[in-house]
């Protein structure tokens, strides 16, 4: 009798250490919340990494859109120099100075254009 009211002892002893276990909804909220706050501190960090990528990206475009500037503007100022557009409308366009009878004067008096 003793020997079973021994195992009773034990077995009363296990089953209360087993009530005292987190359900398993328990375990899986817990777990759920571990998930949760790993994912508010690594989005922001994984944010920050692709935000440094776009800013690489946007660096080496903008370098290269300057380039191509630099070049666009010294090509304009190539095109507008007045010894070549000469030289073109001599040669190409076969133009040449006027000579002096074929220049017509206008005179211009003041107030005669309107108000501009």
């Amino acid at each position: 009798m003793e020997a079973y009211r021994a195992r009773m002892r034990k077995w009363v002893t296990i089953r209360r250490k087993w009530e005292r276990l987190p359900s398993p909804a328990w375990a899986a909220g817990c777990i759920l919340l571990v998930a949760v706050s790993a994912l508010f501190v690594v989005w922001p960090h994984l944010e920050i990494v692709k935000l440094g990528y776009r800013l690489t990206r946007l660096e080496t475009e903008r370098a290269r859109l300057l380039e191509a500037q630099r070049i666009l503007r010294v090509e304009a100022a190539t095109l507008r120099q007045l010894g070549r557009i000469e030289a073109i409308s001599r040669g190409r366009l076969g133009m040449v100075f006027p000579r002096p009878e074929q220049v017509i004067y206008v005179k211009i008096i003041p107030g005669s254009l309107g108000d501009r």
